[in-house]
């Protein structure tokens, strides 16, 4: 059974299973069951203005490969990452504990990204059936489990191999961990994609008592600013971001995460890469150059 980790450091099989299945009261909560190792993390200088989107553009469109909705992600700065002293202050607002992985979150600053296209929504069972239709590739963990194989509910029990071979089937790619704050966040630093009001009823979390990820798109009202459904809660997001110890960054939260867990620079690694867990999940990133001969005519 998979779990979350910190370091490469796991749960008993017998812990795992009753953080997996019960919702926690927090993060916080699993961490004296686990050794805390933060490895030391830099924003990096910003990278320099890209081009704004490029002449012709659909603003949306939907893959010929998967069906799957494409939104278009403006080029320019954006405010990343977050403050300590920010996380803290939200921390204490929210009376909830300053977890220990808060601190990994990267300092805040400003980036620029040339325009991009990122998924509507997490990639479903029913778009990762067909990819293994296709190519053959293995299915996922839990495709004959009722409880996570929902036609519409985000595909779970796959690692970041699979999800880098399916992205690479569609035409896509997974997002860096910056393509996927400013997808989630705009350019205005919010916390939230929905905006800086917390509000546990705009996302699959610990409080609507699901335990389980629900259909994609079911939590319109937490949409980010671009339209982009389920970035906080429902289930955790791969990218090819680095978290700590060559660790795989994760983005978003799930359905067992309080909303502090769901702000949108929080950010995790699973224990399990080779085949995640029943709470990751993933979405695609295409390149504008390629939205063209990709989309449904």
């Amino acid at each position: 059974m998979a779990s979350l980790r910190f370091c490469h450091h796991a749960m008993s099989p017998g812990v795992l299973f009753a953080v997996l299945l019960l919702p926690p009261s927090s993060l916080t909560s699993s961490v004296p069951l686990l050794q805390m190792h933060l490895a030391s993390v830099s924003s990096g200088p910003a990278a320099a203005p890209g081009p704004q989107v490029q002449s012709g553009a659909p603003q949306r469109f939907k893959s010929k490969k998967d069906d799957g909705e494409m939104i278009l992600i403006p080029g320019g700065p954006f405010v990343y990452g977050m403050d300590q002293k920010q996380i803290r202050r939200i921390v204490v607002g929210l009376k909830a504990s300053m977890a220990e992985i808060y601190r990994t979150e990267l300092p805040k600053t400003t980036k620029h990204l040339e325009s991009f296209y990122i998924g509507k929504y997490e990639i479903t069972n029913e778009q990762y059936a067909g990819f293994v239709r296709h190519t053959k590739h293995r299915e996922a963990r839990y495709a004959r489990y009722p409880h996570w194989s929902g036609r519409r509910q985000p595909v779970v029990g796959i690692g970041w191999q699979d999800a880098a071979a399916y992205c690479s089937w569609a035409g896509m790619r997974l997002p860096s961990e910056e393509e996927w704050e400013k997808a989630a966040r705009g350019t205005d630093g919010r916390t939230w994609p929905w905006g800086n009001e917390p509000d546990d009823t705009r996302y699959n979390g610990r409080k609507r008592a699901n335990y389980a990820p629900v259909n994609v798109g079911s939590y319109p009202s937490g949409d980010s600013p671009y339209g982009v459904s389920d970035m906080a809660g429902n289930v955790w997001e791969m990218t090819s971001g680095t978290w700590s110890d060559d660790a795989k960054a994760m983005r978003g939260g799930s359905f067992l995460n309080p909303i502090s867990d769901v702000r949108v620079t929080v950010r995790w690694a699973a224990s399990n890469e080779d085949r995640g867990a029943n709470w990751l999940g993933f979405r695609c990133l295409m390149e504008v150059g390629n939205a063209k001969q990709a989309a449904v005519q």
